[in-house]
């Protein structure tokens, strides 16, 4: 974006009736290198992304792509597609879409759906093994704690 000394119509129109539309290209090269960490400060290790999803544009890596396609699922409510035009590799500053994530065209597939739905199956497995072992846990300590409190008052 280009602000001059003078005050023009275009400018003011535009900022007054869409400022959301005032993006700059390649905004999301801003999340790079940014990384999320846990209550304890470590770093949590990025997710992997489908070999199918690969980035476009200057210096594009997964960190990148993986910002971008998020940005992209929590600020438009369209579909991702990538981007469409094979030209944006050649110049990607010209032939960008906006719209879209710095990434190339890609098609979910019915076996790739399957896929997920499978691997959401077995976290929600562990999830259930996980907070059983807990409530289990809970329980044996409190029952611990009974027996020692039974025991203190039987003696008193």
């Amino acid at each position: 974006v280009i602000q001059g000394q003078q005050e023009h119509k275009f400018n003011t129109e535009l900022q007054a009736h869409a400022p959301s539309l005032l993006l700059y290209l390649f905004w999301e090269k801003r999340l790079q290198g940014l990384s999320a960490s846990d209550v304890s400060e470590q770093i949590i290790k990025s997710m992997e992304l489908p070999k199918g999803l690969q980035g476009v544009g200057p210096g594009s890596n997964d960190d990148t792509l993986l910002s971008a396609v998020a940005s992209a699922l929590h600020t438009s409510s369209a579909p991702i597609t990538g981007q469409l035009s094979a030209a944006v590799e050649k110049n990607p500053a010209v032939w960008l879409n906006t719209s879209q994530p710095l990434c190339k065209a890609f098609i979910v597939t019915d076996e790739d759906i399957r896929k997920q739905e499978e691997r959401v199956q077995q976290v929600r497995k562990k999830l259930e093994e996980a907070l059983m072992a807990d409530i289990l846990s809970r329980a044996t300590d409190a029952a611990q704690v009974d027996e020692v409190e039974m025991d203190n008052g039987e003696e008193a």
